[in-house]
């Protein structure tokens, strides 16, 4: 064992023991840390979606699934009730830069510049809102996207893509009372068919 070793250890008494426990817990607490920031990450990010939601609508229904009218099935992150109309929101859980638009087949997520392909979320958004337009009739229904706090536009941002950093932008929340009564009425029959 070298000098400068042996007496470092020497220094802490005969048993160098609570120098290893020591070392242990430091290694065990920078886990610890390092493990805790993805989780508190995950925890702001999905408050952030929570105070988004909670000023987009009066009401919501979250993780509803729905016949797509085609056979197949669809998955609605959230549907809520607004001011205006039923509203589809699909959270989407990117980070980096993201390139899309309503014309493209598929979009581009480019993360430390390496860039990841996916598919335009356009058409299956299309599907979610027409499952909904089917179970109520005549009524307005709009579907969104959402994005997180760590996904960014650099250009042209689609119209109908919300990023959890527009929550400052938005009107005050609806009160219930300021619902049309029809949309309210089919909300009532949409929540009544669901349960």
């Amino acid at each position: 064992m070298p000098q400068a070793i042996e007496t470092f250890l020497h220094s802490w008494g005969p048993d160098p023991v609570p120098l290893y426990l020591a070392i242990a817990a430091l290694a065990a607490f920078t886990v610890l840390a390092i493990a805790s920031r993805n989780r508190i990450a995950g925890w702001r990010e999905n408050r952030q979606i929570a105070q988004l939601i909670r000023r987009l609508g009066v009401r919501s229904i979250r993780g509803l699934r729905l016949a797509d009218g085609t056979g197949g099935e669809v998955t609605l992150d959230y549907l809520l009730l607004t001011r205006d109309c039923l509203l589809v929101v699909g959270i989407k859980r990117y980070s980096g830069l993201i390139f899309g638009g309503p014309k493209m087949d598929q979009w581009t997520q480019v993360i430390n510049r390496v860039s990841y392909k996916f598919r335009n979320p356009d058409e299956y958004l299309l599907r979610q809102v027409n499952a909904v337009r089917a179970l109520v009739p005549g009524v307005e229904v709009r579907g969104i996207h959402l994005f997180t706090h760590s996904a960014r536009f650099t250009r042209d941002k689609p119209a109908n893509v919300l990023s959890t950093r527009d929550l400052g932008l938005l009107p005050k929340r609806a009160r219930l009372k300021e619902i049309p009564d029809l949309l309210r009425k089919a909300w009532e029959q949409l929540h009544d068919s669901l349960s």
